[in-house]
């Protein structure tokens, strides 16, 4: 007997047939090129600088467009300057004792006389520390931390500029980070990437930068002509020259990329349907309503004539002169229409509702992309309570920390250095007797902290009962907790003994300490605007 063969109908022997021709999965998905998913995602793999220097000027330029005509755009570089730099960014020495074989006692003496020459430096009214003689040494900060977040870098020059009756020559002038290219266009290579010239190591040691900027007014001839600058002055020690602040993302990065690039496109497409939601809405609203006319045959032919060669525009005239004379729709209470017109009244509102939703979800991935809260791009607190303000503030604030010490590293520190080791040369610094020469131990000398913006308050009772009790329990100190409110501990205690000495003169008694009382439970309160 003979054995039955099954049939296998042609559909499923067709469908077979594909799935077997396609290629197998790969070990990670990632990399499967048979995904619909990733279908036609093919980047290239190219280094730090092969990815981004030749987009560089094309995205500059798109983002600075973007942050003079988009409000959010300029809103969010505005919080994280405010909030890294904001209106000074103050010195306190801290010269290292042991490094320097002096006393800590010493430490100190020495370190209130740097501070106060410092701020004679820092703060002159006339601007002498700034090359350009228009900002003082915060407003230079806070220019850099500007060009910083806004571009993804920032360059500054210390320059030597001697000056009648002012002892210190070091002066700091600002750079757009766009004058920094290869001279003549010349194409990178191994030893120069985006005007920085590198050793064999990848490590800078000059910068070639336009002595104008290819798009100012009246700079075409100094456009085209480059300074090499060398990174450090060698003399006597690597005196900083040119301050390159960046973020290094990747290993092999010699210039900066903002954070904005990554969120470029959808701030642009979120600006122009804000706009063209704005204009539909304005539209909408000044069209009050619609004049129809009832002109029908017979009364046409009476009042225009049978010839089909009839001028409509003597009729069109007269019903516009009518309208002119009449101000038909300005401030009228009662209106009379030319005879066979109707007046329909617009009563249909554009529906926006989803707009407001739309825009929030947006703004909420932009500021996640950027480290800020969106409560702080948005300034919009009406759905926010304490826990989660303090909780979106912590997370903000390691964010501005870091943003900060990359300004403090590529720019403060070595300012200060370099002003530092001039101040010490000629005299109006005095070290302590025992201490070694300033270029033997130049780190000891200017180990510093510098103390930015207050993180603020969101519930001032709370968060200062907080701090006694940290100090209380021996977690934390006076100087910490003064710092972080952007507040100076030693002018602080100078002014409360300055203070306790009038009232004591006065013969008045200083006030009691504050009696810390419990609030009662209750459920939290909205942060409100």
């Amino acid at each position: 007997m003979s054995k039955s063969r099954i049939r296998v109908p042609a559909r499923t022997r067709v469908a077979a047939s594909a799935r077997t021709s396609l290629p197998p999965r790969t070990s990670h998905a990632a990399a499967d090129l048979s995904s619909q998913a990733l279908a036609g995602w093919m980047p290239a793999l190219l280094s730090a600088d092969a990815e981004w220097l030749l987009e560089r000027d094309l995205s500059v330029a798109r983002i600075r467009d973007l942050t003079r005509n988009d409000g959010w755009a300029q809103a969010s570089i505005d919080r994280q300057v405010d909030m890294a730099v904001g209106a000074a960014l103050r010195l306190n020495a801290k010269p290292d004792a042991r490094a320097l074989g002096i006393t800590q006692d010493e430490a100190d003496e020495f370190a209130a006389q740097i501070e106060a020459k410092w701020r004679a430096y820092a703060l002159d009214p006339t601007f002498r520390c700034d090359a350009e003689r228009m900002l003082p040494f915060p407003g230079l900060m806070g220019l850099i931390a500007r060009e910083f977040v806004q571009v993804g870098e920032a360059l500054a020059v210390l320059r030597w500029i001697p000056r009648p009756g002012w002892p210190y020559r070091t002066a700091v002038q600002v750079v757009d980070p766009d004058r920094l290219g290869n001279p003549q266009g010349r194409p990178d290579d191994e030893r120069l990437r985006g005007g920085v010239e590198l050793d064999a190591f990848g490590a800078p040691v000059a910068y070639y930068v336009r002595r104008g900027h290819q798009g100012d007014v009246g700079m075409f001839g100094q456009a085209w002509i480059w300074d090499r600058i060398p990174r450090f002055d060698v003399t006597g020690w690597e005196r900083p020259k040119v301050l390159h602040v960046f973020e290094r993302r990747r290993s092999g990065q010699h210039r900066g990329i903002s954070r904005l690039v990554a969120a470029l496109v959808q701030m642009r497409l979120l600006a122009k349907y804000s706009e063209a939601e704005v204009k539909a809405a304005a539209i909408n609203g000044s069209i009050i309503g619609s004049i129809y006319t009832q002109l029908g045959a017979e009364f046409a032919a009476e009042a225009l004539g049978n010839d089909t060669r009839t001028d409509w525009s003597v009729f069109n005239q007269q019903r516009a002169d009518f309208y002119g004379d009449r101000r038909v729709l300005d401030e009228a209470r009662f209106i009379t229409l030319f005879p066979s017109d109707r007046l329909d009244l617009n009563t249909t509102p554009r529906q926006t509702s989803g707009f407001p939703a739309f825009q929030t979800a947006f703004l909420q991935r932009f500021a996640a992309s950027l480290g800020i809260s969106y409560e702080q791009l948005s300034m919009d607190w009406s759905r926010t309570n304490y826990s989660s303000a303090r909780a979106a503030l912590n997370e903000v604030w390691r964010s501005i920390q870091r943003l900060r010490a990359m300004i403090v590293w590529g720019a403060a520190q070595p300012i200060y250095a370099a002003w530092l080791e001039e101040a010490i040369d000629i005299g109006e610094v005095v070290p302590p007797p025992r201490a070694p020469d300033f270029y033997d131990a130049p780190a000891a000398y200017v180990q510093a902290e510098w103390i930015g913006p207050g993180r603020g308050y969101v519930d001032p009772v709370k968060e200062a009962q907080a701090a006694a009790l940290r100090i209380k329990a021996r977690i934390s100190t006076l100087e910490r907790e003064v710092s972080d409110q952007g507040g100076d501990y030693q002018m602080v205690l100078a002014q409360l003994r300055r203070e306790a000495a009038l009232l004591a003169a006065l013969g008045l008694s200083e006030p009691e300490p504050g009696v810390i009382v419990e609030a009662p439970e209750r459920e939290e309160r909205q942060v409100t605007n």
